[in-house]
């Protein structure tokens, strides 16, 4: 939960949430806003104080909690910074009884895996150049023995001061539903598109069997039944569905890889987007491209055993 200003972590303030039945363990701690700026390049970051023992620390992918500040891999590639490099931190410094902005060398001593570029972290004694000792606005709160999270909620917005309350998961969980939202849209988008290719292949091979008639004539008239002229022409059509879809498939990582270079990029700064193609999203591109277009000739089975062969087979002069 979050303060609506600076309070003495064992004052009143913090003192009124330890006293709820709702909340068991309570750590406070510290965030305050900043710009980090390194090689002429500036992130706008929310730097968290993590107390010593804290409930809950990030997943790093290099370095270590600790001597430093510690930068999301998003923000740590837009600044062109890496592990061990000194970086430009703008933050707010507590002076003369109020506030003042300050610029402080501080190291990157950790990179997180979150793909989220506005969350920094610090650990006690880097936080010690805010000039707030002693002072928190972020009060981490795990339920009481028979409580919710959702409890603790509802028993927090009731308390002045209290500016938010949220558990740790919201910011995933809105960004969850957001991208299932948009995963729905593509899958409305797939939907339409396997109908179209349906259509489109249904087309085809009643275009082919017109113009190879002669031909599937011919075959049955031989002795080949309608069943296996069928199964010939299924499966040309099963070999150019396989190299149409995986035509696509190459295509369509190519457009993929250019939007999340640059459109994604620009229209979400914040959030680090990866391409990425998984093995089963290839498997199932390629198996309902090629059913799809496999189905297709059996629509034309009624007419291959409707064929005429005599007729077929006349030559007019």
């Amino acid at each position: 939960m979050s303060l609506d200003s600076y309070y003495p972590a064992h004052g009143a303030v913090v003192a009124q949430v330890r006293a709820l039945p709702e909340a068991g363990q309570v750590q406070a701690g510290l965030m305050v806003p900043g710009t980090v700026r390194s090689h002429g390049r500036s992130v706008d970051v929310a730097a968290e104080v993590l107390p010593a023992g804290a409930a809950w620390t990030p997943q790093l992918s290099a370095g270590r909690l600790g001597g430093g500040l510690v930068l999301s891999r998003k923000a740590a590639a837009d600044l062109g910074a890496g592990l061990g490099s000194v970086v430009t931190f703008r933050h707010p410094q507590a002076s003369g009884g109020g506030l003042r902005t300050a610029d402080s060398q501080v190291p990157v001593a950790g990179i997180d895996a979150s793909p989220m570029r506005v969350y920094a972290y610090l650990d006690s004694a880097t936080a010690a150049l805010f000039g707030l000792p002693g002072m928190t606005n972020l009060l981490t709160i795990l339920p009481s023995a028979g409580h919710s999270p959702a409890d603790v909620q509802r028993a927090l917005l009731d308390l002045p001061h209290v500016a938010s309350a949220q558990s740790v998961q919201a910011a995933t969980d809105g960004l969850r539903d957001s991208l299932d939202q948009f995963t729905g849209i593509l899958n409305v988008a797939a939907g339409v598109a396997l109908l179209l290719v349906l259509l489109i292949a249904f087309n085809t091979a009643s275009i082919g069997t017109d113009e190879r008639s002669r031909e599937h004539a011919t075959m049955m008239a031989f002795g080949l039944p309608a069943r296996t002229v069928l199964g010939m022409t299924a499966t040309e059509s099963v070999l150019v569905g396989v190299l149409g879809t995986v035509t696509g498939v190459a295509a369509g990582y190519g457009l993929l890889a250019w939007l999340t270079a640059t459109t994604i990029a620009g229209v979400m700064p914040e959030i680090g987007v990866t391409t990425a193609l998984s093995a089963g999203t290839v498997a199932a591109a390629v198996l309902l491209g090629t059913a799809v277009v496999a189905a297709a000739p059996l629509f034309t089975l009624r007419r291959l055993r409707r064929t005429d062969i005599p007729a077929t087979l006349r030559v007019v002069e």
